[in-house]
């Protein structure tokens, strides 16, 4: 019996039984559907992550701090050159701070192209021509390698030091009539200086020509709450406020941009040979993905135990199948047909309900995903990004793998059919 007649007459046998084969190939589906949803959530997810790490660093860029010590149960003793600066300063919970002799050691390195510590200077207020006061939650050195999205203005080309890029809720909140009303004002950072006696404090403004306006964004979160300043506008409002007091020149991290993105594990490897502690972007995204995974394994898991319950039923449903038609298979045994095509036979009605099953549960998952989409990315702000992205070769995966299953499954009703006597079978009632 030729191979495609065997297919026909497979999908012939389950169509005089439909409600039993829809039955089973439903429960088939249930798998099929939780399996095909785990994996789209786990691609969106993946491809969000990256878009986040991609939003908020570069691939050329590795984020550096100076190796922390072992926690320790005891007091430690204290060593002025490994815990410099103020934070921890007399207590035994002391952090290490990167000095500027690390970061010339760094900026050494091969493939470094430059080093920018993190100054995150603290002002005490921020105030426009409106004259009014605004508490600033950080402060952080403008990147070109960060993707940021901006409400208005523009950062091509780079701030110069006498440029600002402040959030959208500033911009409101200092008087602006909208973000493009505030592109080309002038706004002034209130800055203390700590060294100075603390009954006559030392204050002085530093005024800034605003360049842009960041909007909010489900990625972006380095820029959209920070106000940015220039790496030497950074530093210059730094060092005016912290010269002079133990915290100067201390730093808990830097950022090292190098040239080339491929050589960003051998500048890794080359830091911690120098006693630092090195991050890369790969690193956040393996950190993040793994965590990815970890989830996406347990619902994975419970599609499976789905698919588990349903072999059973396949089982169930060939042997019924092959009590029912043993004086039919009596009959094509007689007629000629071999033992073997009388095995495949039943395989392929197996086969027949793993395809249904995985068919309908992987469409019913990519219709579901597809209309919920839109109603995910609102809720969690990430904009045009989809948080299930089904890959057509996944979902195909499913359904052949599920076919796999079922093929599997029909084995033993398929031996017991192939096994039948036909003599003995014909005379079956």
């Amino acid at each position: 019996m030729k191979y495609i007649d065997t297919i026909k007459r497979a999908g012939r046998s389950l169509k005089n039984a439909k409600a039993r084969t829809l039955l089973t190939s439903l429960a088939i589906g249930v798998g099929a559907f939780t399996i095909t949803l785990s994996l789209a959530a786990g691609e969106g997810g993946k491809s969000y992550t990256d878009s986040i790490v991609n939003a908020n660093t570069s691939r050329t860029e590795l984020l550096v701090t100076q190796k922390q010590p072992a926690a320790s149960q005891g007091p430690q003793e204290y060593n002025a050159q490994a815990f410099s600066g103020a934070a921890g300063a007399g207590s035994s919970a002391q952090i290490a701070f990167l000095s500027q002799a690390n970061l010339d050691t760094i900026e050494k390195l091969d493939h470094v192209k430059s080093v920018t510590p993190n100054y995150s200077p603290n002002v005490r207020y921020i105030t426009s021509e409106a004259d009014k006061k605004f508490v600033v939650d950080a402060i952080a050195a403008f990147s070109s390698s960060v993707t940021g999205t901006y409400a208005a203005g523009s950062v091509e080309g780079g701030l110069s030091n006498t440029e600002i890029v402040i959030p959208e809720e500033y911009s409101k909140a200092l008087g602006f009539n909208n973000p493009s009303d505030a592109i080309g004002k002038t706004v002034s950072l209130q800055a203390d200086k700590l060294s100075s006696p603390v009954t006559a404090p030392q204050s002085k403004s530093f005024d800034y020509t605003v360049k842009a306006v960041s909007s909010k964004s489900g990625l972006a979160f380095r820029t959209q709450t920070s106000i940015q300043l220039s790496a030497d506008a950074s530093r210059d409002l730094y060092t005016y406020i912290n010269e002079g007091t133990r915290a100067y020149g201390n730093f808990l991290l830097a950022a090292v941009e190098i040239d080339d993105a491929g050589k960003a594990n051998d500048v890794k490897t080359a830091l911690e040979g120098q006693g630092f502690e090195a991050q890369t972007a790969e690193d956040l995204l393996g950190t993040v993905n793994t965590f990815i995974n970890v989830l996406l394994g347990i619902v994975i898991g419970f599609g499976a135990l789905a698919v588990l319950t349903s072999v059973f039923g396949i089982i169930n449903t060939q042997y019924i199948s092959v009590l029912e038609r043993t004086q039919q298979i009596g009959l094509m045994k007689a007629l000629g047909m071999r033992r073997r095509d009388v095995g495949r036979l039943f395989k392929l009605e197996a086969a027949w309900i793993g395809f249904l099953g995985g068919a309908i549960g992987a469409g019913l998952a990519v219709i579901a995903g597809t209309i919920a989409n839109p109603f995910i990315s609102e809720a969690l702000d990430l904009g045009d990004i989809s948080l299930l992205s089904f890959n057509p070769l996944a979902v195909a995966g499913v359904v052949i793998g599920l076919m796999l299953v079922a093929v599997a499954s029909g084995i033993l009703p398929a031996r017991k059919a192939s096994k039948l006597d036909p003599i003995e079978a014909l005379r079956t009632e």
